[in-house]
């Protein structure tokens, strides 16, 4: 929980730097007024009829059927009169208008024209639209309240919205506004959200102690650890969503209901960001715990470091989402931090090949902390593969550091995972010794090797494999029942006096 809100913090901290990158995206573009598209343009209206500046917000309206002389009067009074339109329909939402430049080709069967509310008038309902125009040939094309919009303002009255609260409460907390909202409905809001967190911590603790009398085995006791992770973040989930409901009730200014959306949009991404945070933790910790006690040591960094991975990777989507539905522009975001990755990938190249070569090992398995193996030519045991390097403790007991990048692609021998051992002497029999002596020694050597507990044959375990001037080599292929090195020594050194006796008895000498 501390390093998720570690990291819903440095989101917090990001935001002026994107408000920033924002203003001089909307002053890079076309239109320095951030009329580009549909949510961007009213938006914008929303805010300059906030500050007071009507005939900033007039800008936003087609005016251009009226004429030059009546613009600059009727713009500002048509600007205030819609404002209060647009405030008093509860339903008004800006976060549901496009962010696409082309507007929403579905809601009206011409492509220019976009709907962001419809009213009731006299006789019907009206629509409330926007209009892609072009100010000037050749200009940047602007989304704009359409002309009959503009012509529609003076006959469509705003919506009743006084509360019969209002006629109880002490008059400074009607008139005293922010936002252009009475600061009696910020405080009912706030009520809300206090009542909502009571309320589901109390419902957390509930079901947590439901669940606790029902845990009798480690099983069910993994299954709460589950429960517990995934039930806060949707309960935080739930409390959005009826938070959402009660505001349409409180009816806020739509500048109000275009912030407090923005910060419902935030706990919505963070509730769901901070679940598949909880699942991943889970999933790769109990993935930790299964591992072979020896495989455990070898994964437990690279788990980590995915465990790491998975959650910045996971508040970065969420970071891009929020930003994005807020109507800041991440496409040029998005491309620096690819050409920043590039460059460091580029820079970083052969770290990056040892971490990926360990990753290689950890998933073959094909050494673990522990086997003694050939390794490339390097004879030892293994003592820790870590991010960068293997370490192998090698027969003069010194320690070599191999990079993993070239670890993983040496030819790894490992004497741990045998079976059985190889029993494979040569003997240089002196040349000169009858024939009968030698298959004489033969038939005792496979009476030998077959009558003895700890080794098993084949179907030629003594053959003659060589001839020289001064001896004939015969070779003993047989294995040693035993995966121990040190059980192995034992039967060897048997095996090499049963040998030698045998030798004795048949009259047969070595060079």
């Amino acid at each position: 929980m501390s390093t998720f809100f570690q990291r819903f913090l440095c989101l917090l901290l990001l935001l002026p730097a994107c408000l920033v990158a924002q203003a001089a995206a909307a002053k890079a573009s076309g239109d320095a007024l951030n009329r580009g598209n549909p949510r961007a343009s009213v938006t914008a209206f929303l805010e300059a009829c906030q500050r007071g500046n009507y005939s900033l917000a007039a800008q936003y309206l087609d005016l251009r059927q009226l004429p030059e002389w009546e613009r600059t009067e009727r713009g500002p009074e048509l600007a205030r009169e819609l404002e209060a339109i647009l405030n008093s329909d509860s339903h008004f939402d800006v976060l549901r208008l496009s962010q696409s430049s082309d507007g929403n080709p579905t809601d009206s069967s011409n492509p220019t024209l976009e709907t962001i509310a419809t009213l009731p008038r006299a006789g019907g309902t009206f629509n409330l639209q926007l209009e892609r125009v072009s100010l000037q040939t050749g200009g940047a094309e602007v989304w704009l309240f359409s002309p009959a919009t503009v012509e529609a303002i003076p006959s469509l009255k705003p919506a009743d919205t006084t509360s019969a609260i209002e006629s109880r409460l002490p008059r400074f907390l009607v008139s005293i506004q922010f936002l252009d909202t009475a600061i009696w409905k910020w405080i009912a809001l706030l009520i809300v959200v206090i009542v909502f967190v009571v309320l589901f911590q109390l419902v957390e603790k509930l079901t947590l102690a439901v669940i606790s009398k029902f845990e009798v085995s480690s099983a069910f006791f993994a299954r709460r650890i589950w429960i517990r992770s995934l039930l806060q973040p949707w309960l935080v989930l739930l409390a959005a969503i009826l938070f959402g409901l009660a505001e349409q009730f409180v009816n806020p200014s739509a500048i109000s209901r275009l912030y407090i959306g923005r910060a419902l949009l935030l706990v919505v991404v963070w509730a769901f960001a901070w679940c598949l945070i909880n699942i991943v933790d889970l999933f790769l910790t109990r993935l930790d715990t299964l591992l072979d006690p020896r495989q455990r040591m070898v994964s437990h960094s690279m788990i980590y470091m995915g465990k790491r991975g998975a959650k910045v990777a996971i508040f970065v989507v969420a970071m891009i989402i929020v930003l994005d539905n807020w109507g800041y522009n991440m496409t040029t975001m998005i491309a620096g931090l690819g050409v920043g990755g590039i460059a460091v990938a580029l820079a970083a190249q052969a770290t990056i090949a040892n971490i990926f070569g360990g990753v290689s090992v950890i998933a073959d398995h094909p050494v673990m902390v522990g086997d003694f193996g050939n390794f490339g030519g390097v004879m030892g045991t293994v003592e820790d593969i870590g991010l960068r390097s293997t370490r192998v403790r090698t027969l003069n007991r010194t320690v070599m550091s191999i990079p993993n990048s070239a670890f993983a692609g040496m030819n790894l021998e490992n004497y741990a995972q045998r079976d059985k051992i190889l029993f494979n002497p040569t003997l240089q029999i002196k040349r000169g010794t009858s024939t009968e002596k030698i298959r004489a020694l033969i038939r005792a050597i496979e009476t030998l090797l077959k009558e003895h507990k700890d080794v098993e044959i084949g179907p030629s375990p003594v053959r003659v494999t060589g001839l020289s001037a001064t001896a004939i080599a015969m070779e003993i292929f047989a294995y040693t029942l035993t995966d121990d090195i040190n059980e192995f020594y034992k039967v060897e050194a048997d095996l090499f006096l049963s040998l030698d006796a045998t030798l004795a008895s048949v009259g047969v000498e070595l060079v």
